[in-house]
């Protein structure tokens, strides 16, 4: 007779001679030679293990896909393969749940989930940028509380109204009650920040409300754990000693383990990364940090949370540990901790329905409190009442840190004596009954929050922002601050964008103001941030952390020194994955009033950029086009001939106009430039000859549109009138009439028009006649981003594509009282010439 045993077979037999013998088979071997050799590979761990794993990725990827048209998580998706694999699905099979889960596993899965769920939440909280957050956080600390505060004491108060029964066996423990009202009333940080990264709402007013509500949350929770700690300790000397292990484990942390970390910031070379010792100890010391925080008395999961919270993010540490270790971590290693909540999960124990609906009606309840409350506060920050509802909807999302709670509940035990034994926290029925309502409400909650938020620009009430007004250059005053925003990827864009600014024309009477904006990957961070910065205070911060910004901000800090007018430079980080940057900036462009944002042309040559960041800042550049309320300026610089070394030297400035607001906004800027001594503006304005009373689709126009074409004629004409009267005489004005028949003889017309520029200009979209844009957008790689005709002059075949372009767009649709509001009175003679 042969038994299995955790330690090996034990073989039970009597001899020859009668005599009784027990051979004992101490086989520790974790890996199978192989079937080949007679063995059954089930019987070992590694095998088992990976089996385990393999069954699971599989089964998540299939519910995923299957939901995926009800918008489920992928954490739901995950979860719910776990609790399949275990004895509510597949595990029914008796002969299967002994070959998958073996008794001799069980240990190394408990271990691999705890390990798991420890460097969980250890990349995370690198991702926190705790600071930023908590600062921006002073602003709505009421969502941050008042909804959690209402959730608890419904939550509490009704559990205790129910379980205080005697016929009642399940969480009789006060504090029980307590520690469920409270897992179940927070809002954690990283279940929010994944939540809002899977709904593409990281970025947006919404998202960075709820992140900065769910950190006030985790802060709470670490603040009344503590105190829970303490003031729990059977004696003062205990509540002392407690006080003073937290207060050495915390120093240990911060002026200890910290200084070292920036030391290996500091000798980490610019733009490479840090060196895989380096790695492998800090990944080491995960575990290290976990160890100590169980020794000590705090959370297993405290010490990673701790330890991730002082580690550097973003480049080169943050960066290079997420890199590293979180597909690892995620595909490979966090799977057991799914694996292992569907093994405690059984759905076979909940017979009681009556109680199984109260217990989840009573979780209903908390979570619509929750939501009440968050729609009130919203209102009091002048929100709409449905962005609070989705406030509420993102602050009710439950994630991997509730069943971390849970797990930890359902193993601890309250203090017990001898007549009456400790008990756990959570029996298996309860925990089962959280974990459902955890899968439920999330699933259910996901689907409205894409329902309700289509991505809407501002969440503020329309009254907040009354006095607003699309802001172009054609309605900016030339008598005010002139404001512009410009963004830059790389250092080398910082000449072209300064010399720019200068032929912006800085005076004591319009001033200029820029905004400079480095935009930079998110990497090594969950939370996107419009950083302003005091370039005295954190050059030290910002040369460990973004070198490039230093440098950057250095040049156009040294520029405003030395221009030749008034101009203001302040500058900012744009930290954020390349779908979510145009978010922030084009907000803070509302915000501020700012006509005119620049942008870099994705096809730059100054930095050698891989496909995936070009086609990426390609689809950026669209973004800001189709979202921007103000006036983008895309500008193409491949060879970098903005900004010569003799500031002095006559500037010269192309504008092609072929009409509409597009191409009003280039030669209004450039009215503005042709104010300066040095700059010289040419005009070529094209005039469409062949035009019909018929549009593109061959129908007859409306007298309505006949009408708006009259009045765009008549803008037009204006706007050049205006330029003509700009220092008439001097010489540095000119302009030219060109008069064409269509599209393509304007095309021709612009190649025989190469000069000595030093910048030309051009509207993107244009309106003149019947001319029809799409017919030539058939073999133009950039038009979508550059128009047409910005693509031409962009190209190799206008002065072999090494003159600087400018490609305007106005957002927007300007109303006829601001349309009528740079309407010039000057007439003064013109020149015009054909070209055949």
């Amino acid at each position: 007779m042969a038994n299995s045993s955790d330690n090996g077979t034990v073989s039970v037999y009597h001899d020859s001679s009668g005599l009784l013998q027990v051979c004992v088979k101490n086989d520790r071997s974790v890996g199978s030679p192989g079937m080949f050799y007679g063995d059954n590979p089930f019987d070992y761990v590694l095998p088992v293990t990976l089996c385990q794993i393999f069954i699971h990725n599989i089964l998540s990827r299939l519910i995923s896909f299957l939901l995926k048209p009800i918008k489920t998580p992928k954490f739901i998706c995950n979860v719910i393969a776990g609790i399949l694999l275990g004895p509510s699905g597949l595990g029914l099979n008796q002969r299967y749940f002994n070959a998958l889960f073996p008794p001799r596993q069980t240990q190394f899965l408990k271990l691999s989930s705890l390990i798991g769920a420890s460097y969980y939440v250890f990349v995370v909280t690198l991702k926190m940028d705790l600071v930023t957050t908590l600062r921006a956080a002073k602003h709505t600390w009421k969502l941050g509380v008042i909804p959690f505060l209402s959730s608890f004491g419904v939550i509490t108060i009704l559990l205790g109204l129910y379980y205080k029964l005697e016929h009642n066996p399940h969480i009789q423990n006060p504090d029980a009650r307590t520690f469920i009202g409270l897992s179940m009333s927070f809002s954690y940080f990283p279940v929010v920040s994944e939540a809002l990264m899977e709904f593409n709402l990281i970025a947006t007013e919404i998202g960075q409300i709820a992140l900065c509500s769910s950190m006030l949350n985790d802060v709470l929770q670490w603040v009344l754990v503590a105190a829970q700690r303490i003031t729990s300790a059977e004696t003062v000397r205990n509540s002392v000693m407690f006080f003073n292990i937290h207060c050495m484990f915390l120093f240990f942390c911060i002026f200890v383990v910290r200084p070292l970390m920036k030391m290996i910031v500091r000798t980490t070379p610019v733009g490479k990364q840090v060196k895989e010792i380096y790695v492998v100890l800090i990944l080491v010391g995960v575990l290290v940090m976990a160890g100590i925080g169980d020794i000590i008395g705090i959370s297993i999961f405290m010490g990673p949370i701790v330890f991730g919270l002082i580690t550097p993010s973003g480049p080169p540490l943050g960066t290079t540990l997420i890199d590293k270790c979180e597909i690892m971590i995620s595909r490979f290693i966090l799977p057991f901790f799914y694996i292992d909540i569907g093994m405690n999960t059984d759905l076979s124990i909940l017979q009681n329905w009556k109680e199984v609906v109260t217990f989840q009606c009573i979780l209903l309840a908390g979570y619509l409190a929750k939501m009440i409350a968050c729609v009130l506060v919203s209102i009091s920050y002048n929100i709409k009442a449905k962005h609070g509802v989705v406030i509420g909807f993102i602050m009710n999302v439950k994630g991997l840190n509730e069943l971390l709670a849970f797990s930890r509940l359902r193993e601890y035990k309250g203090l017990g004596n001898l007549v009456k034994p400790s008990t756990k926290f959570l029996d298996e029925q309860t925990f089962t009954h959280l974990v459902m309502c955890v899968v439920v409400m999330t699933s259910i909650v996901s689907p409205f929050i894409k329902l309700l938020y289509m991505h809407r620009p501002r969440t503020q009430h329309p009254s907040i922002n009354s006095n607003f007004v699309v802001r172009s250059i054609q309605n900016t005053p030339s008598d005010i601050e002139f404001r512009i925003i410009t963004c830059l990827h790389h250092e080398a864009s910082v000449r072209g964008m300064i010399a720019l600014l200068e032929a912006c024309n800085p005076i004591l009477e319009s001033p200029i103001c820029a905004y400079v904006i480095h935009l930079v990957e998110i990497m090594g961070q969950s939370a996107p941030i419009l950083l302003p910065i005091n370039y005295k205070q954190n050059k030290k911060i910002m040369s460990v952390n973004y070198p490039n910004t230093n440098h950057i901000m250095r040049a156009f800090e040294n520029y405003s020194n030395n221009a030749s007018g008034p101009i203001t430079i302040l500058p900012y980080v744009n930290i954020a994955h390349y779908k979510h940057m145009h978010e922030a900036i084009c907000n803070l462009a509302q915000d501020k009033i700012v006509p005119l944002i620049i942008i870099p042309f994705h096809e730059n040559d100054h930095v050698d950029l891989g496909g995936h960041v070009a086609k990426s800042i390609q689809k950026l550049n669209t973004r800001f086009q189709s979202r921007a309320v103000c006036t983008v300026g895309i500008l193409v610089d491949r060879d970098s001939r903005l900004g010569g070394d003799d500031s002095m030297m006559i500037f010269h400035v192309g504008i092609f106009f072929i009409g509409g607001q597009d191409d009003r906004e280039a030669l209004a800027l450039g009215i503005r430039m042709a104010n300066r001594e040095n700059v010289r503006v040419s005009l070529f304005r094209f005039v469409v000859t062949n035009i019909n009373d018929k549009d593109c689709d061959g129908r007859f126009k409306s007298r309505e549109e006949e009408e708006e074409e009259e009045i765009e004629e008549m803008l037009n004409e204006s706007l050049i009138d205006e330029f003509k009267s700009v220092k008439f005489g001097s010489g540095n004005v000119s302009w030219y009439e060109i008069m064409v028949d269509d599209g393509e003889q304007i095309l021709n017309t612009i190649r025989k028009l190469e000069g000595n520029y030093d910048l030309v200009m051009v509207g993107r979209r244009h309106n003149i006649g019947n001319l029809n844009d799409e017919e030539l957008t058939t073999f133009i790689e950039n038009a979508e981003t550059l128009g047409i005709f910005g693509d031409m002059l962009a190209s190799t075949e206008f002065c072999i594509g090494m003159v600087p372009v400018l490609v305007t767009q106005c957002g927007g649709n300007l109303d006829t009282e601001h349309k009528f509001s740079r309407v010039g009175s000057a007439t003064v003679s013109q020149q015009s010439f054909d070209i055949e």
